[in-house]
């Protein structure tokens, strides 16, 4: 824990992709290995953790859940896109883009969809921050080196504060979560849950 920085405005909690066909082993995305890296690694009682102390301070708290354009042309290159077209993958309705019950939301609490990998891709996050007034982002969620890494790159564009606990994203491949984490670091504040929670 660090008292070498402060919370720069009011901040907001964003989960991202915590959602059943991504992190659930029975789901159609397990196959990437998130689901398992989730698991395993404990990243859930950590964010709970958060979702509690976000709650308690009634500060804002968002989920942003992969769903997939059925009509959307998939690419042909990348491992990643002839699993996605195989399986049928968070598709509009499905299990797979429902939160996952450790995380269940709150009445009132925003859950959006997002395709592919940015997190402000084809919603309004965006316009429900800035309605907020929120000015800085507590990140968690998976992958973090696809859709994590991402957001960080998208909110940077949009000037946002950015904050990622370390230790509330994983990754299927343990050196691809550490190399995105040393990537982010040039443009967030990369730290702990615990560190985090003493700050708010």
């Amino acid at each position: 824990m660090s008292d070498e920085w402060t919370m720069v405005g009011k901040p907001a909690l964003i989960f991202i992709h915590m959602q059943f066909g991504i992190t659930d082993e029975r789901g159609t995305v397990a196959f990437l290995g998130h689901a398992k890296a989730t698991r395993e690694s404990g990243i859930i009682a950590r964010q709970q953790a958060l979702l509690k102390a976000f709650r308690a301070k009634k500060l804002p708290v968002i989920f942003v859940n992969a769903v997939t354009d059925p009509k959307t042309k998939v690419p042909a290159y990348g491992k990643f896109w002839p699993g996605i077209k195989k399986t049928g993958a968070n598709l509009p309705g499905s299990k797979d883009v429902e939160v996952i019950p450790e995380l269940a939301p709150l009445p009132g609490e925003p859950v959006l969809g997002n395709w592919v990998f940015g997190m402000f891709s084809n919603n309004n996050l965006d316009k429900v921050l800035k309605d907020l007034g929120v000015e800085t982002l507590v990140l968690a969620g998976v992958a973090t080196d696809m859709a994590v890494l991402s957001a960080v790159y998208q909110a940077s564009d949009l000037y946002y504060n950015l904050i990622v606990p370390s230790d509330t994203s994983t990754s299927a491949n343990p050196t691809f979560h550490k190399v995105a984490l040393e990537m982010i670091s040039v443009m967030t504040l990369v730290t702990t849950t615990e560190d985090v929670i003493a700050h708010l």
